[in-house]
């Protein structure tokens, strides 16, 4: 009987569902016994009405049955179980490396709405790029919103926004603008680990709580500094602090849609003891990766992987090794959305040269796993018969019909001889990247209309006046 379909490939082992299944009763047994620290009153009082929630001086503890409940309960858009390589690309970083000559230097206003525009020209998703430090602190939030709203709304993924909200007048800011264009706005709290809740998040989302906005909740734990230093104890960790945390807010919430955060769910880091700090690109790190992919599956989370970050300061082979690395044992895992495009030296700076290419690595992903065709055609018995006897392949209607679709063509990673690079000028991948960069940032034309643009600037104008 012939077995014709397609071919692809993918990852084994990992995790046994005995093992997936001990590390969740450790977790209730957590959450039941250490739970988490609420310092902001009024929310602890909130939560403490609740059945299974129980007040010990500040410290929360959360039964099973309702640790399970929240976890059941939880509220995903359908289609980031659908992705299909989509890109994640923007973490409000500090500096930026300059589209001119390559230097790092502070991001400025500027910067946030080109970067925005050229990870929108992708069809990039999540939040903004960059922090512009040439604003004063609470303009630099709102500014962060008002230019995804005015350049990029379809990067505006509710689920996959983490821009920070530090107060309830900022918070109120951008609720104002998401009216304006229509869009939806979730509010969110991390976990400042071992099991303690950021209180300036639950005031803000208290502050809000009338709004009935989607409520979010993550974590970062990391190896040997603020969980332990094994990955498995770091995540047993790192699930209790998050379904803790998603407890908290499911009691809290009164029936609004309440998730794990996409990007930082189940999710623990490596710590470098040498330097002191939590490394990203390392394979420690891609075994994170796919221990979440794995949990995240187990707890009905959509997965997205933070694979295209490395501890390199510049686009470098060492970035580019450790974001292919990762990127690709992530796709072959089934990771099919990927964080955090254009990041450098963690999350300290963003790059638009690495922008450009760590999108070329997911397509490199993209083009592996799509698989091929095994089938009487692509046997090709009669085709190496007839070319055998006469002619040759290149110009055999096999190759003639099919050259287009079956090789993957490359954007950056051009296949050219050296002869020809030296004919087309011998440019440097890095200057390559910097002009690619620049003509997608000049060629981003996406305009809002004029009424919502005179409404979103006044409401900026009142900001500079009030904040």
């Amino acid at each position: 009987m012939s077995q014709f379909g397609k071919i692809s490939y993918s990852l084994q082992g990992g995790l046994s569902t005995d093992q997936a299944e001990q590390m969740h009763r450790a977790m209730l047994g957590l959450c039941g016994t250490v739970g988490m620290k609420v310092g902001h009153g009024p929310i602890r009082e909130l939560a403490a009405r609740n059945r299974g929630v129980t007040d010990h001086g500040g410290r929360l503890t959360f039964e099973a049955e309702l640790v399970e409940e929240a976890i059941a309960a939880q509220s995903y858009p359908p289609g980031l179980f659908e992705c299909d390589f989509d890109i994640v690309s923007g973490a409000y970083c500090l500096n930026v490396t300059d589209l001119q000559d390559g230097r790092i230097r502070p991001a400025t206003h500027a910067d946030l709405y080109d970067l925005t525009k050229l990870a929108d020209s992708y069809g990039m998703l999540g939040s903004a790029p960059v922090l512009p430090r040439d604003l004063p602190g609470p303009l630099q939030e709102i500014a962060l919103q008002k230019a995804v709203f005015e350049v990029a709304p379809r990067k505006h993924v509710p689920a996959l926004d983490a821009n920070p909200r530090a107060t309830p007048e900022v918070a109120e800011a951008v609720f104002r603008m998401a009216e304006v264009v229509g869009a939806e706005i979730p509010l969110g709290a991390w976990v400042i680990s071992p099991f303690r809740i950021n209180d300036d998040d639950l005031n803000v989302i208290h502050h809000h709580l009338h709004r009935r906005c989607p409520l979010w909740i993550a974590t970062m734990p990391i190896m040997g500094a603020t969980s332990p230093v094994f990955p498995v104890g770091s995540y047993v960790q790192s699930l209790a602090e998050l379904f803790a945390g998603l407890t908290l807010l499911h009691v809290i919430g009164g029936g609004v849609p309440v998730y794990c955060s996409v990007i930082d769910s189940v999710r623990a880091y490596p710590f470098d003891m040498r330097y002191g700090s939590f490394v990203y690109g390392s394979p420690e790190d891609l075994w994170a990766t796919l221990l979440q992919v794995q949990l995240n599956g187990r707890y009905g989370i959509p997965v997205c992987a933070k694979s295209l970050l490395t501890a390199s300061r510049e686009p470098d082979a060492h970035a580019a090794a450790e974001k292919s690395a990762h990127t690709m044992a992530a796709a072959l895992a089934g990771a099919r959305l990927f964080t955090n495009a254009g990041l450098l030296s963690v999350d300290e700076i963003y790059s638009p040269e690495q922008v450009v290419l760590d999108y070329e690595i997911v397509q490199y992903a993209k083009a592996t796993l799509r698989g091929f065709e095994f089938s009487e055609e692509t046997l090709a018995v009669e085709a190496i018969r007839e070319v055998a006897q006469k002619g040759t392949f290149l110009e055999h209607d096999t190759t003639l019909d099919n050259y287009r679709t079956a090789f993957w063509e490359p954007e950056l990673f051009d296949h050219r001889m050296l002869q020809t690079w030296q004919a087309d000028g011998a440019k440097e991948l890095r200057e390559r990247l910097r002009e690619t960069a620049r003509g997608r940032i000049a060629a981003h034309d996406f305009h809002l209309p004029d009424d919502q643009q005179r409404a979103l600037d006044a409401i900026w104008e009142e900001c500079e006046r009030g904040l």
